[in-house]
This record gives C-alpha cells, sequence and structure tokens, in this order.
C-alpha cells in the first residue's frame, strides 16, 4: 500500500509525512511522523491519532524498512485509544518511540498500558513538559522529554531542564525556530531538537561557491528548456563521470524494469521521456551541489515542495501559475540550506525570472511567498494556519491536503534517486 492509504468508508486518504529530528552534531536523529489526508472521523483532513501507527506501518511512501536499515527511530504520537488497543504493535518497538502527552497519560488504563509497552521495547517520549507534579510518574517512565523552546526565555528553560534531569530522560527541544537558538539550546543541554531551523540557512563565513557546484548550475540553466538540444546535455552531461555513473545506476535499478539496460542519456530520453528525465537530472544535481550533512532530509522536503507547488497550479488555474515555473521554485527553496549561502547570493546561478528569484529571497510583495509559506505550514504540520492560509488563498482544505497526499507520495522515492550509485 503507497502512503496514499484508503479510508475503511472508501474515501481517499491518508498520507504518512514527517518532521525530522536531529541530535546535538546536527545528524539526522529520526523522524516524527504524522498523517494528513480525508477521512469521515476527521473532514477537516487531519486524521485522528490512532490512524498513525497503522498508517505508517502499511505506508511505503514513508520507507519505514528503509528508515531502520539507516538505524534512524520514528516517533509516533499515541492517542487513548491507540494506546490502549494493539495498532502501535504494527510498528517494530526497536525503532519506534511513542509519544504519550500528559492528558493522554491520565486517563483510565494508560499506565498500565505504557508500562506493558515498556517491556515490549517501546521507548517513551512526552511532549510538551509542565513539570505537573501529577505526572510525576509519566515522567518517571519516560525516555525523551519535549519542551517547546520559542517564547521562552533561557532562564525559563533551564528550570525545565532541571526539573528534566529528575527523571533521566533525554531532553528534546521542540520548535526551535533557527540555528543560533540550536546553539543555545544546546549550551544549555538539550540533547535532541525538532523545529524550522533544519530548513532554514545555516551560513558558513567565507564559504564560495565552488567550480564543480558552478557546473552543476550551468547544466541545470542547460536542462531547462522544453525543448532542449539533447545532443549537447548529453555531451554535457557525459563529460561528468559523478553525474552519469549516479543517473544511469539510478535508471537502471529494478524500480524501473525496463526491457533494455539503459547506456546513454539520449537512450534515457528515447525510453522515459523528457519530462521524467529532466525531473530526475535536476534531483541527482541538486544532491550534488548541497555541501550540508543533512542533505538527503533537505532534498526530500524540496522535492515534496516542488511537487505540492506543481499541483496546486496545475488545480487552481485561476491563479495563472505556471506549473513548471512553480515546481521549479519549490525544487530549489531550500537551495540556501542546502550549501550554507545566503539565497541572494544563489539565486545567481539559477535559471529563472526575476519573479521567481524574488520569492526565494521571501521579498514580501512576490505573489508566490505565500504558497511557499502554506506547504511550510503543512509540513510542520500547523494546521490552524493551513486552514487560514487556505480561506486566504482561496483555496479548499481538501484540495490543499490532497496536493499534500500526492506530494508526500512522490517524495517518497527520493532517498533511492538522490543517492543511487
Amino acid at each position: 500500500m503507497s502512503a496514499h492509504e484508503s479510508s475503511g468508508t472508501g474515501q481517499a486518504a491518508v498520507a504518512v509525512a514527517r518532521k525530522a529530528i536531529f541530535d546535538q552534531q546536527r545528524h539526522l536523529w529520526g523522524y516524527e511522523l504524522f498523517c494528513v489526508g480525508n477521512t469521515d472521523e476527521s473532514p477537516t483532513g487531519i486524521p485522528v491519532a490512532e490512524d498513525v501507527p497503522v498508517s505508517v506501518a502499511a505506508s511505503t511512501g514513508v520507507g519505514l524498512q528503509q528508515l531502520i536499515a539507516r538505524q534512524l527511530r520514528v516517533m509516533v504520537a499515541l492517542s487513548e485509544k491507540s494506546v490502549l488497543d494493539d495498532r502501535v504493535y504494527a510498528l517494530p518497538p526497536a525503532c519506534t518511540t511513542v509519544l504519550i502527552n500528559e492528558g493522554t497519560f491520565s486517563r483510565s488504563g494508560v499506565a498500565a498500558r505504557l508500562e506493558q509497552l515498556k517491556g515490549d521495547g517501546f521507548a517513551v517520549a512526552v511532549p510538551d513538559f509542565t513539570a505537573h507534579r501529577d505526572c510525576g510518574p509519566l515522567y518517571r517512565q519516560a525516555d525523551i522529554i519535549g519542551v517547546t523552546v520559542a517564547g521562552r526565555t533561557p532562564a525559563e528553560l533551564g528550570t525545565l531542564l532541571a526539573e528534566i534531569g529528575r527523571f533521566g530522560a533525554l531532553p528534546m527541544a521542540s520548535h526551535v525556530p533557527d540555528s543560533e537558538c540550536v546553539v543555545a539550546c544546546r549550551d544549555l543541554g538539550f540533547r535532541l531538537f525538532q523545529g524550522p531551523f533544519s530548513k532554514e540557512p545555516e551560513i558558513v563565513r567565507l564559504r564560495r561557491v565552488s567550480s564543480g557546484q558552478i557546473a552543476r548550475f550551468n547544466l541545470l540553466k542547460l536542462i531547462g528548456s522544453d525543448d532542449p538540444d539533447l545532443g549537447a546535455i548529453a555531451t554535457e552531461i557525459q563529460g561528468d563521470a559523478t553525474v552519469s555513473f549516479r543517473l544511469l545506476t539510478y535508471l537502471n535499478s529494478a524500480s524501473f524494469g525496463l526491457a533494455n539496460r539503459v547506456n546513454s542519456i539520449s537512450q534515457a530520453v528515447s525510453l522515459l521521456g523528457w519530462r521524467r528525465v529532466r525531473t530526475w537530472l535536476r534531483v541527482v544535481l541538486l544532491s550534488d551541489i548541497g555541501q550540508t550533512a543533512a542533505m538527503s532530509e533537505l532534498l526530500r522536503l524540496a522535492s515534496q515542495r516542488a511537487r505540492f507547488l506543481e499541483v496546486i497550479a496545475t488545480r487552481y488555474a485561476f491563479w495563472g501559475f505556471d506549473p513548471e515555473s512553480m515546481h521549479l521554485l519549490g525544487l530549489f527553496s531550500l537551495l540556501d540550506a542546502m550549501m550554507g549561502i545566503p539565497m541572494r547570493e544563489v539565486v545567481g546561478f539559477l535559471p529563472l525570472d526575476s519573479s521567481l528569484k524574488a520569492a526565494l529571497c521571501d521579498e514580501p510583495n512576490s505573489e508566490y511567498v505565500p504558497l511557499l509559506q502554506l506547504v511550510k505550514d503543512l509540513e510542520d504540520a500547523r494546521w490552524a494556519e493551513v486552514d487560514a492560509a487556505a480561506r486566504r488563498l482561496n483555496l479548499d482544505a481538501v484540495g490543499v491536503r490532497e496536493a499534500f497526499l500526492d506530494a508526500a507520495t512522490v517524495a517518497g522515492d527520493l532517498d533511492v534517486m538522490a543517492g543511487a550509485g
């Protein structure tokens, strides 16, 4: 079953999306997984929490086995109902952390059930720590305790950390806005970090665009045409051994099941079509341009944004936006974070018109910026902001969720695409 899981009523359904969690060295630790879709139980498109474990286990889009092979953990929120039934056992205990909020723990039978889950190998995390005295039994079972850091002073955070220290749990900073806040929280003693900071550029002083990166930007410009010079493109690609090898290895992988082996870029175009080959080329080239340790996560998010914006532009034609341009806007929207270079420097290398470059630089008068903000709210599960933005933009909430379902599915293949070869 794909990331589009059917609901019991036959309505379309649920996609699994993820928010990255990093350790103190900004290495990827794992993901908090959540669902988005349209069901009878949740007509607004926000699935109830008991959907999450089964949806994660059934979804090929989230690549659960691949995450396990990479020794990454998954974190899923459980409602009272899903704590008390057996749905969570659809997930492998050794790599699964269950999120139990303080309100859920107070319900009858939850404490005893949580002890059983711990005994069966599940780790336990508590979000939004309040240090409430009635929750001591929950805190003592917790392996991870999360604190929302946005809006709190260092003194307030220090007090909460001291309380967490009494229970021996790993402290996690949630909703961390930027890299400066990551450093401050790390200095205070937080060990795990989740929030928008992972999508913001961590500017490295004196970093410059390398000659190899410039060559790949030039290739991005070359492949931008709908009617390209395939001979020139093939010559350019075949002159870059790294790109050629990775692309051809990917195209010859078992996932395509091609009867004949692809031996050249020209052959790939004739067999698969220029549009598909161009999409793959862009992802491969971006993976080589990036320099950060969290590259694969950023590239997955960029691909998800690209597909979402393309679908929105196609379905809501009254905007008058070109779907191909919107795809590029999403795909390039995290290049500053990938490269550690300010976006205003990066856009000088991109094959985009001035209006798209303005949007990438977050200029307030850009007509594209509200759609970029919408997809950012979706990927961070900020549902109130999503619904408010949909109303402002004259988009229906169901259509927005459906576009995100589609985007989450497309992004599911990204690890294979970027890592081929």
